[in-house]
């Protein structure tokens, strides 16, 4: 296995996560995110927080710098994103970001068909005009040249714009597989012949639209690049690119590499991202994902009681998660008679549980809630409820109506509420209804009647737009 050099992690959530379908956040939710991504990937990062440029967008890159120099986090390497002119340039260095990214793409067709036929020699000469002017006239610390499409484009001429972008004096130059399009193996030697022909270092930035943003960025560090791009999520244009936790794990994993990232706190991250972008979490994401930890077929349960490493590669702890166990068709004696340690129950009794969970389940198409397993526990042994709790923890599902003002402003009445549930780790489903009410809020995995109560009297006291509430408890589902 080849070895990697791994001098920078660049997330950029706030820039390429940003123009994910769907997705805005608001100056004050950037700031809170930069500083949770800056506690997490630590001394490493490199955080790219938007496009000063824009007027829509300026507001939340000059919001972020101002939180971060209120904080004191004077380390913080806090980038802009910025088309190559001088102009743009400038205007993030008004913003005061510590660093500065330059896009210009150097391929046939974004030259002709996005930058209006601008010839090959006249981007030459506006890469070295703009680098010049940020790195000797402005001063910029780290000035970083993106050649978007990089992989559509002749290798030659993307040797020659890198050179170009280093003898102007480019601290980093950025190769982007745009459309995600390259096969890992492509990928890699076209890092090792950049790396080999100029004496800079370069940044990978890969795209997902094959499901391949991870192989290809683990790929361009193998061929020589220092510095791997992330988002939370994945989130980004189209399939977004390669996802922070999948990437960062695989480098730790395989390569021996101590990247000093904060993993517990990762979680935190990821919901909080989920919630005010409004992208739930993918229950198939690798990690962060629910289903990532939860065993459903009774062979694997009663292998992983025994040996966690019979079907689990990830070590939860490191994230503070746990795995879990879904009871239902598939349920294995081993998971009851764990629930049931030190406890005397006869063989025929735990036959009866198991055996009452999976007509339950079968009946009904979906697997059972906690509270539903510890009822037939109780009723099955006759052990009573407070033990059968602790040994599973009960949990509530509850719909919420919601009537809100006409006036309400409905896409910031959803991103508050799910930041309120995020708060308390609860899932929810907000569902825009017609009728005598406006929202229904489908809520998952509750702890209890009192975390519910509390819940409810945050939403209304954080949202005056809403004038009535009203709560039902979820005793049972069909399918």
């Amino acid at each position: 296995m080849a070895r990697i050099n791994l001098k920078r992690i660049l997330d950029t959530t706030l820039r390429e996560g940003e123009q994910a379908p769907g997705v805005y956040f608001k100056p004050e939710e950037k700031c809170v995110i930069a500083e949770m991504l800056y506690r997490v990937l630590g001394e490493k990062a490199y955080i790219e927080i938007g496009q000063p440029y824009s007027p829509k967008y300026r507001d939340g890159v000059e919001a972020v710098v101002k939180h971060f120099r209120e904080k004191g986090y004077g380390k913080a390497r806090l980038l802009g994103h910025c088309r190559t002119l001088k102009e743009d340039v400038k205007t993030a260095w008004d913003c005061g970001v510590w660093g500065v990214v330059v896009v210009l793409a150097p391929s046939d067709k974004h030259l002709i068909h996005k930058l209006d036929g601008l010839s090959y020699q006249k981007a030459l000469e506006r890469i070295v005009d703009t680098i010049k002017y940020a790195k000797e006239k402005l001063g910029f610390t780290l000035v970083e040249y993106a050649a978007e499409d990089a992989t559509s484009t002749p290798i030659k001429r993307l040797i020659e714009f890198s050179r170009v972008a280093w003898e102007a004096g480019a601290d980093v130059v950025r190769i982007p597989d745009t459309k995600g399009q390259m096969h890992p193996e492509n990928f890699r030697r076209l890092l090792e012949t950049l790396t080999e022909n100029v004496n800079v270092d370069f940044d990978v930035h890969c795209h997902n639209d094959r499901g391949l943003a991870v192989a290809n960025s683990i790929a361009g560090l193998e061929g020589g690049a220092t510095g791997v791009h992330v988002s939370v999520m994945g989130l980004g244009e189209r399939c977004g690119i390669a996802d922070m936790a999948t990437l960062l794990d695989n480098i730790e994993t395989f390569y021996g590499i101590k990247t000093k990232v904060n993993f517990k706190d990762m979680p935190k991250l990821y919901h909080y991202v989920s919630a005010v972008s409004g992208v739930p979490i993918p229950p198939n994401l690798p990690i962060h994902g629910v289903f990532a930890r939860i065993h459903k077929a009774g062979t694997h349960q009663k292998s992983v009681l025994r040996c966690p490493e019979t079907y689990e590669t990830i070590n939860w702890e490191k994230y503070g998660l746990k795995r879990e166990f879904e009871f239902g068709a598939m349920q294995s004696k081993e998971l009851i008679e764990t629930l049931l340690e030190g406890k005397n129950v006869s063989e025929d009794v735990k036959k009866r549980v198991v055996e009452r969970i999976r007509e339950f389940s079968m009946g009904r198409g979906r697997p059972l809630r906690k509270i539903e397993v510890l009822r037939i526990i109780h009723e099955e042994t006759g052990l009573p409820m407070d033990y059968v709790s602790k040994a599973v923890d009960e949990e509530i599902n509850a719909l919420i109506f919601v009537k809100v003002k006409p006036s309400c402003d409905e896409l910031d009445l959803i991103k508050n509420i799910r930041k309120t549930f995020m708060r308390y780790g609860v899932t929810v489903t907000v569902r825009d209804i017609t009728g005598n009410w406006d929202f229904i809020l489908d809520v998952k995995g509750v702890k209890n009647s009192e975390m519910l109560d509390q819940i409810t009297r945050e939403i209304r006291m954080e949202n005056r737009d809403i004038t009535e509430t009203s709560t039902s408890i979820v005793f049972d589902e069909y399918k």
